[in-house]
């Protein structure tokens, strides 16, 4: 969970061709999570703030699940590249609901009592396994380290994976865009292969994201999906970072 670099290429912020806006398989929903993934992690703050605004005005995803998405992407993409993103949605959503605003609102309140929060770390990690073994269709690595069991096991899949607000198909949009963003192909081979797998996200989903991110992300990232959907069954990676 280490902070990625942003996308060599990830500053493209026009709209892709109409021939990659109106095929089906990703919907309106879907292609604003990839395109504020391909955003955030290009380091482009203006287009990104633009972006946010946008989506807050239109009320095209709401808060509480625009702030869960800052968790997730944070995740994969680097926890200061999610620390900037949750700073321009919170100035974001200032502007659009803040003091003097025809739109004002009250910022959200977290819940406190959810079972997840009730949890010891001993079940965290337990279900983090299981959490594990079904996002990634593969069994959970041995605890034997702080990464994997305070990092992939109690957090990413014991606590983000399983929290409300995002579906795992939406999730899995956002860690395969983070990862082609960072051009950390290992992983992004394997979250392909899981997604395929899982049958969350379709071929016609992913020939969707690929067009998406085609331009915004490195080169060798988008060769490696178009590889991977090829072949229909990506390379599995080995050890403990299939996160």
């Amino acid at each position: 969970m280490t902070a990625a670099p942003p996308a060599q290429s990830g500053e493209r912020t026009e709209e892709p061709p109409a021939a990659a806006t109106g095929r089906g398989g990703l919907g309106a929903r879907d292609r604003h999570l990839v395109r504020l993934v391909c955003l955030a992690s290009s380091g482009a703050t203006e287009a990104l703030a633009a972006r946010v605004r946008e989506v807050l005005e239109r009320e095209e995803i709401g808060l509480g699940d625009l702030l869960e998405f800052v968790l997730h992407y944070a995740v994969y993409a680097g926890w200061p590249r999610g620390s900037e993103l949750e700073a321009i949605v919170r100035l974001q959503w200032a502007s659009v609901h803040g003091e003097g605003s025809e739109h004002r609102a009250t910022w959200p309140a977290l819940e406190s009592d959810t079972p997840l929060n009730e949890e010891t770390t001993r079940e965290r990690v337990r279900a983090g396994e299981e959490a594990f073994r079904t996002v990634n269709r593969v069994e959970a690595p041995c605890p034997d380290s702080p990464f994997v069991e305070a990092g992939m096991l109690a957090f990413v899949f014991g606590h983000v994976w399983r929290r409300p607000g995002l579906t795992v198909r939406e999730r899995r949009l956002v860690a395969i865009s983070a990862c082609a963003s960072a051009g950390a192909v290992h992983p992004l081979r394997h979250h392909l292969r899981s997604a395929l797998a899982s049958s969350d996200l379709s071929t016609a989903d992913l020939r969707e994201l690929i067009a998406e991110i085609d331009g915004r992300v490195p080169a060798m990232a988008t060769a490696a999906l178009r590889d991977g959907l090829r072949d229909g069954r990506p390379d599995r990676p080995r050890g403990p970072d299939h996160h």
